[in-house]
């Protein structure tokens, strides 16, 4: 929960609110309906909610109040797993039929069912052996899997984006993302796999020492997992090298039940016997005492013995002190005030990474002064040799200085090799000959004066197929300050026309594009952006004839528009015309869906969630009918249902609540197929005038 504050549901005592630090129970929550039959629980992100399935009921308790705020019958599943969305507005509900439902917090009808697993249904043998075994979240995305092995991802509020990752037969018992491109899989041999949602054919497996892995939880540096499960221990994968870091990185008496992380640096663990531990994690808990401390030595020093600490945020925290503290010191230095940084880097004087460095910066200003000394005198040759044998000298504005009179002499020279004038290019760098690292360079230019001139002209000229064949034959055209600043000028391009894409200026970024043309270093993102330039023009069109069943259409097919400020606005649209549906299904409101979304009815990528919509308020409208003893109406509508969406299983139960309540026997002769989700776009009752 917040701070030191855990909350747990226990099997026996109800849910209890313990906080660490205090080390005793704030809260105790009792009810009747939480006891031993409870078959799956969740506890809502915001820590406002505590929900759970008894008898086939999702009972919900507010944590604050204690009490049972809303009840949700699942009618014939058997809820194997639950979860609370990232909003906390909606529960997640794994059945042992195999299906992903979802509800709303403060209603009571299905909202929609997800998906279904297995998605090969030819792949079940037996009805009693499905399961869902997964979920995970990233944002908007919800992932989950089930018998089968296969991995659904959507959009789990629009229901679009919807991918289906088949390559995997075994059970996986955890997912988790760990980030927008990457989702991670533990499965019950012991296998995680990393899979790049970019490339969902592309997956590393990496064996762990735990025979069934039920939980993975991202470190607070990101580049490394704990993975835990049926064992007494808990595992440290490096996902960026796909090798195990620590296979006992916590060793316990007992099996593992639970594991969860706690202000990122220490675990809660829920062992077999039903003890909970407080661990904290050995590495970042200590470094975080050792920078508290300034006890920079052993902060370095567990960094370079702890590969999972390197690149975390305390790690970062101290380098960058460091680098503050080294210009600090070199400032001082310069201002001839060596006491000064001696004092801001006596902390680190002691630290072998950083001792280099410290030695090699105080060397250096010893000879600050006759570095002055030349520079002032215009000696650069010597100047030049002083900064190549002590590194923290280019760090002065006497250094800068140089830079600057020689890229003007360069520049100079240049254009008397234009002018075919090699005698005065020779005299404006004669005093940098004797200057190793600018030999090269100037060599170049008054040797191979026919190349330089044709590079300096392909520059001008910007004829980049002529640049690119003369820098493949030397190299060293690439240090030719003209080819560096083109190179900046091709980069600040590429991120301009990302920009004008990104805010629908098209027709700026295919001017920028004509210009990019022929670079062969560039020329597959080139080719990328000017099929994405194309797709937002095409997108502009319908956006700008108000028609937006085509809006939905194009940015459903480019994926690539994901991040324009159009797409997010009409998703934004979109996420607001579901929230006022939902309403409406969950009111058996049919009319005012139809006439909401009339015009997307057609619409087939997105038509998962509509069929959803109508489909509970049918449900709901039927049921109201019934609550009202209006039996008539609600047969009429029952067998509008079946016309419209043929006979599911949500149909089925509400037909049989329907024949008991009403006492009387349905009408249903004809022998209909299995439905598929999305029939209902073939019924003309549906579709007339849309």
């Amino acid at each position: 929960m917040n701070n030191s504050l855990v909350a747990y549901s226990t099997k026996y005592h109800g849910i209890k609110l313990f906080d660490f630090d205090e080390c005793e129970i704030k809260k105790s929550i009792a009810n009747m309906y939480l006891n031993a039959d409870v078959n799956a629980s969740a506890f809502s992100p915001n820590s406002e909610l505590f929900a759970f399935v008894n008898n086939r009921i999702i009972y919900i308790i507010e944590i604050q109040s204690k009490e049972i705020i809303h009840t949700i019958e699942v009618n014939d599943e058997d809820i194997e797993i639950l979860s609370f969305d990232p909003s906390s507005n909606y529960i997640i509900a794994g059945s042992k039929r195999g299906r992903v439902l979802q509800y709303k917090t403060n209603q009571s009808s299905l909202l929609s069912r997800l998906c279904s697993f297995p998605y090969d249904r030819k792949s079940i043998t037996k009805e009693s052996e499905n399961y869902v075994s997964s979920f995970a979240f990233y944002g908007n995305s919800f992932a989950c899997s089930g018998y089968g092995g296969a991995i659904y991802i959507i959009d789990l509020y629009t229901q679009t984006n919807k991918s289906i990752i088949t390559y995997n037969k075994t059970r996986i018992n955890a997912l988790c993302f760990l980030n927008e491109q990457t989702l991670i899989c533990a499965k019950d041999n012991g296998k995680v796999d990393i899979i790049s949602l970019l490339d969902e054919k592309s997956h590393k497996s990496i064996d762990t020492p735990i025979a069934s892995i039920d939980t993975i939880i991202v470190m607070p540096n990101p580049n490394y997992i704990m993975v835990s499960g049926n064992s007494k221990i808990i595992t440290i994968i490096d996902v960026k090298n796909y090798k195990i870091t620590h296979s006992k990185y916590i060793a316990l008496d007992m099996r593992i039940k639970y594991v969860d992380i706690v202000n990122s640096d220490s675990l809660v663990i829920a062992l077999e016997n039903s003890e909970i531990l407080h661990v904290e994690l050995p590495g970042i808990t200590k470094l975080k005492s050792l920078i508290a401390h300034n006890s920079l030595k052993e902060a370095f020093e567990l960094i370079r013995k702890e590969p999972m600490l390197q690149g975390s945020h305390e790690h970062k925290t101290v380098e960058e002190k460091f680098e503050k503290n080294y210009e600090d010191a070199l400032k001082a230095l310069i201002n001839q005030n060596k006491a000064r940084a001696i004092e801001i880097l006596n902390p680190y004087k002691d630290i072998k990474s950083k001792e280099n460095r410290i030695k090699e910066l105080f060397s250096s200003f010893e000879n600050y002064l006759r570095f002055q000394a030349l520079f002032l005198e215009k000696r650069y040759a010597l100047a030049y040799a002083m900064c190549s044998k002590y590194e923290p000298l280019k760090s002065t504005l006497q250094y800068k200085k140089m830079e600057q009179v020689f890229r003007l002499a360069f520049s100079n020279a240049q254009r008397h090799i234009l002018q075919n004038n090699i005698a005065g290019a020779r005299a404006l760098l004669g005093e940098y000959n004797t200057v190793m690292a600018k030999k090269p360079l100037i060599k170049l230019l008054l040797t191979q004066n026919k190349e330089f001139v044709e590079l300096l002209k392909a520059v001008q000229k910007k004829d980049y197929k002529s640049i690119n064949n003369l820098v493949e034959k030397n190299e060293l055209f690439k240090q030719i300050p003209n080819y560096i600043a083109l190179n900046k000028q091709i980069e600040e391009t590429l991120l301009e026309i990302e920009t004008d894409i990104k805010t629908a200026k098209t027709d700026k970024a295919k001017e920028l594009l004509l210009t990019l043309r022929e670079i062969p270093h560039i020329a597959k993102k080139v080719e990328e952006l000017y099929q994405k330039n194309k797709h937002m023009l095409l997108l502009l069109k319908v956006y700008e004839d108000n028609d937006f069943k085509s809006c939905y259409e194009l940015l459903d097919i480019y994926k690539d528009l994901r991040e324009t400020e159009l797409v997010a606005l009409l998703e934004k649209h979109w996420f607001s015309l579901m929230q006022k549906c939902e309403e409406y299904a969950l009111e058996g409101n049919i009319k005012d869906i139809r006439k909401t979304l009339s015009q997307f009815l057609t619409l087939s990528s997105r038509s998962n969630k509509i069929g959803d919509l109508l489909r509970v308020s049918f449900h709901v409208r039927i049921d109201i009918l019934m609550s009202k003893n209006n039996f008539k109406g609600a047969e009429a509508i029952i067998y509008t249902y079946i016309d419209i969406f043929g006979i599911d299983s949500e149909i089925n139960h509400i037909m049989k609540k329907f024949e008991k309540i009403a006492l009387k026997k349905l009408a249903i002769t004809q022998i209909y197929n299995r439905p598929t989700r999305d029939s209902w776009r073939q019924s003309d009752i549906i579709m007339k005038d849309s």
